[in-house]
């Protein structure tokens, strides 16, 4: 079977978790990784990108979109979130009337032709090109970044996961399926594909010549993914399971708040079949607001608000309501950390099983089983794991976080005060290495 060369250094690994619309406090997280990072290499005012200190950035749905935007799109945390604010401000419903119109036409929140035509936009601005295939810079530590999806047949059964990669597997390896020719496959479309997800969008197709058309949607949804294994299989597909891994860090939002998973199931779920979508590219003619990178008038444009609406993601309310290491007061008690809990399982799957005790023991199981396989497979040497991410989100913010950042900031605030977190953040930033890059010449 063929393998890619050893690294030179050990592989340390980043997996971001879905988990609806939240992106707000994964980057939160992430931010206070990087600073941790900086700090304690002696570098505390020049905090890394994601792709400076990672080997590996991996993601499943909404945290499939941020591993392509802090990985492919190679941006830093907050270049991360100003575009997370663009991305669902364009693809939200933009008045009641289409929200209803989603809601009984195709089941869905939002819009994933928007989608597709923000991400194309995105690339012509950043001026990457257009398809997942990249080699980066010898100064960026990030060689692989890859997506996951959920494929499905046609009564919507699980058929596994297809990973959507920046990188060419070797000839003969035994990896999970995705597209064969990376320098063919854009990146609007693993954005739409890794997306997919019941109660959000419509199923997503994909056509092949070998395969011919697979349909994908994140039918678990609020069920938990575990992106963390995936990773760790891919890296030992491609290098063998004697590869080293100093470290192993997943990010996540929390498990979606119990009362948002039944809201979202309750407006959404009406058992009629949903009409599968192309991805083809409408033509909109839509540009993010993006005030906050660049003041380009083709970067800049205004959208009509429903008066319903509580925080518009423009530049003024993002300055002022979600801000980096904003210093809060620890909440009183300050207590450890528990055994991580879970993000979802399907709701009335068990008779007198609350659903936070099915999130607890998902979560539990995904945690277990990722420990005991890297035990088994480095025994002795076993690399550190953490799992970083609140034990649940925020109320309200499940299906559309730039809704309510300021409750998403603030759970977050809580999380990271929390002296297990604290600990957990030391000792992550001391385990990887960074130092600024020379400038050229």
């Amino acid at each position: 079977m063929a393998k890619l060369p050893k690294p030179s250094k050990p592989l340390k690994i980043l997996t971001i978790d879905g988990g609806g619309l939240q992106g707000i406090s994964t980057l939160l997280i992430l931010d206070k990784v990087l600073r941790a990072i900086a700090r304690n290499n002696g570098v505390p005012n020049s905090k890394p990108r994601p792709c400076d200190v990672f080997d590996v950035i991996a993601g499943i749905g909404p945290g499939g979109w941020l591993a392509l935007l802090l990985g492919r799109f190679q941006m830093d945390v907050s270049a991360a979130l100003a575009e997370w604010y663009n991305l669902i401000e364009c693809i939200a419903p933009r008045s009641k009337a289409e929200k209803l119109r989603m809601r009984l036409m195709q089941h869905t929140y939002f819009d994933t032709d928007r989608l597709v035509e923000q991400i194309d936009q995105l690339t012509e601005f950043y001026e990457t090109d257009t398809h997942m295939f990249f080699e980066p810079p010898s100064s960026t530590r990030c060689k692989h970044v890859f997506v996951s999806a959920l494929k499905t047949d046609s009564k919507d059964r699980h058929l596994g996961y297809n990973l959507f990669r920046t990188y060419e597997c070797p000839k003969g390896s035994k990896l999970l399926d995705g597209p064969s020719d990376p320098r063919k496959y854009k990146i609007s479309h693993a954005f739409g594909v890794t997306g997919a997800a019941k109660y959000f969008t419509p199923p997503w197709k994909e056509t092949s010549a070998k395969k011919g058309i697979s349909k994908f949607l994140d039918i678990q949804f609020p069920s938990p993914h575990n992106i963390t294994e995936l990773a760790l299989n891919e890296m030992w597909g491609l290098y063998g399971t004697d590869v080293e891994i100093s470290v192993v860090v997943n990010i996540g939002p929390g498990i979606p708040n119990a009362s948002d998973c039944k809201n979202i199931a309750r407006r959404f779920s009406w058992g009629s079949k949903v009409a599968t979508i192309s991805p083809a590219l409408p033509n909109r003619g839509l540009s993010p607001d993006a005030k906050e990178i660049s003041n380009d008038p083709k970067r800049v444009q205004s959208h009509d608000y429903e008066p319903t609406d509580k925080f518009p993601p423009n530049e003024s309310e993002l300055s002022r309501r979600v801000k980096f290491d904003q210093k809060l007061s620890p909440p009183a008690g300050d207590t450890e950390r528990s055994t991580p809990i879970a993000r979802h399982t399907t709701f009335g799957s068990e008779q007198n099983i609350g659903i936070e005790e099915k999130l607890r023991r998902d979560e539990n199981r995904i945690e277990a089983d990722i420990r005991r396989k890297l035990r088994n497979v480095y025994e002795k040497n076993t690399p550190p794991y953490y799992r970083l991410a609140p034990e649940r989100s925020a109320p309200g913010t499940a299906q559309n976080d730039t809704s309510s950042p300021k409750a998403s900031f603030d759970a977050t605030t809580q999380y990271l005060h929390v002296r297990r977190v604290e600990i957990d953040m030391e000792e992550v930033g001391q385990l990887i290495p960074f130092e600024i890059p020379l400038p050229a010449g």
